[in-house]
Order: C-alpha cells, then sequence, then structure tokens
C-alpha cells in the first residue's frame, strides 16, 4: 500500500530516473523501489526524456482579482452601499470576477453578509 508522502523533490526524481537508466530494474522496480505509482515514475521518465527536467512544476494559487487598489475600492463599494447584493457590487465594481471572488475579497476586508429577511426559514 502506498502512502501519501507529498510532492518527491527534484533529488528523488533523478534519482529514481538513474536507477532506471542504469538498469536496476525495470520501470515496475523502480516505482516499487521508490514507494511511488508506476504511473508517475512513468510521468517522471517521460518529462526528463522531453525536456531534462527533474523537478516538480510550481504549485500556487491564482493571484486574486481584488489586491491593492481594487480591494480598496471594492471596500469604498461597500461602505457606500451597505446593502448591496454580491452580484450589484461585482456590477459596480467593473469586473468580470465570479461573485465568489466578491465574497472572498469582501471576506478579507472583515465584511459578512447575511440573508434578507425574504430569505429566512418562516418561523412557525
Amino acid at each position: 500500500m502506498l502512502m501519501f508522502m507529498g510532492i518527491a523533490t527534484s533529488e528523488v526524481r533523478k534519482k529514481a530516473i538513474e536507477a532506471y537508466e542504469s538498469g536496476k530494474g525495470t520501470q515496475s522496480d523502480i516505482a516499487r523501489m521508490f514507494d511511488v505509482d508506476i504511473r508517475t515514475f512513468q510521468r517522471w521518465l517521460s518529462c526528463y526524456r522531453q525536456n531534462g527536467r527533474t523537478s516538480p512544476l510550481p504549485r500556487g494559487h491564482r493571484h486574486a482579482v481584488f489586491e491593492g487598489g481594487d480591494l480598496e475600492y471594492l471596500d469604498r463599494l461597500i461602505s457606500e452601499h451597505p446593502d448591496a447584493t454580491l452580484e450589484e457590487l461585482r456590477d459596480m465594481s467593473g469586473t468580470t470576477a465570479s461573485i465568489m471572488s466578491v465574497k472572498r475579497a469582501s471576506d478579507r476586508l472583515g465584511y459578512r453578509f447575511k440573508k434578507n429577511a425574504s430569505r429566512q426559514r418562516a418561523r412557525t
């Protein structure tokens, strides 16, 4: 059974490829030796053969739509229009961002949006 150990470093990948190319075993043997799936080792090998790279690709997230001046502008919009919906705020900001982007930005600014009275559950 394989255990998740995170992203393999460039050194681990390089050692695995060197072991395979020096004839220390089949792809399956090398994958077992380094405790990775055979398909993972095949991807490492393919990438190495195509462009000589053994390092993993950089990981990360896209940049936030609302940063710096845009975030300050959104803050002013929320202050001036406290009853505006997220969709209205997006339209007023002039961006093509998703509503969730507006929500995350407003969360970073410390605002919390609550359902209006018409959407609340009816009381008995």
